[in-house]
């Protein structure tokens, strides 16, 4: 195989693994934003303790998430958990 062949594969191979990443984080942010959607009732934005009641992950870590402590889970707190559904 010459250098060029091979320069190439690896070139290749980077895009390819760049691909699926670039895949899983927005697979990771759609569940979170699904989750959202999904467990914020009165769709202000926000999760209360109430509303992730539904989620019982969330539930058990919810003062760990909420890390401004403000009683709520936002998105972007969501996002920084890494939890999804479940």
């Amino acid at each position: 195989m010459t250098d060029f062949k091979k320069l190439m594969t690896v070139a290749l191979t980077i895009m390819l693994v760049q691909g699926v990443l670039a895949l899983l984080i927005s697979s990771t942010a759609n569940a979170q934003e699904s989750l959202m959607t999904t467990l914020d009732n009165d769709q202000d934005g926000l999760i209360s303790l109430r509303e992730a009641a539904g989620h019982r992950t969330l539930l058990e870590n919810f003062n760990k998430i909420d890390s401004n402590e403000d009683g709520y889970i936002s998105l972007d707190e969501l996002d920084a958990s890494k939890i999804t559904r479940g």
